[in-house]
């Protein structure tokens, strides 16, 4: 009698860990099959989560020092700082101070050039940068095109 009260439990026991693993299986090997999300920059060099984004070559608009929360979901938010280099009108500092990045809508992406050159990758199909503005509060910026997603196929 003990022998059949310790088999039907080994029994219940085999079939909780067969449906664990039957349930696991198929939601991590989903997982892995995405490409990862990546930010192309000028140069084609695409960065997962990139700490700085530069708007132009040389002197002009930038956001450093980011910190990304979500990435490679549907939404992320990038928080950092923005500053202009170069020269400005004396008198008439450029904006600097704290910046938020929210971009959306991961698309898939086969670069043309760069370091991702002819693979698969996605990149994010729209952002918006929130910065100081010039004359003091805040303004919204569509930043979309310096995504990385006009260097796709």
């Amino acid at each position: 009698m003990k022998f059949r009260g310790n088999a039907a439990k080994f029994v219940a026991l085999i079939g909780a860990v067969l449906t664990c693993l039957v349930i696991a299986a198929p939601s991590t090997s989903a997982r892995s099959s995405k490409p990862p999300v990546f930010w192309i920059d000028l140069m084609g060099t695409a960065r997962q989560h990139p700490g700085a984004i530069f708007f132009t070559a040389n002197s002009g608009s930038r956001v450093l020092h980011l910190k990304w929360t979500g990435w490679g979901k549907n939404r992320t938010v990038g928080r950092g700082r923005y500053s202009v280099s170069g020269a400005s009108i004396p008198g008439h500092p450029y904006p600097k101070g704290p910046a938020r990045i929210v971009a959306w809508k991961p698309m898939r992406c086969v670069p043309e050039f760069g370091n991702r050159e002819g693979k698969t990758i996605l990149v994010y199909r729209h952002a918006r940068l929130n910065r100081p503005g010039d004359n003091g509060g805040r303004k919204w910026v569509d930043i979309s095109a310096y995504t990385g997603r006009s260097v796709c196929k």
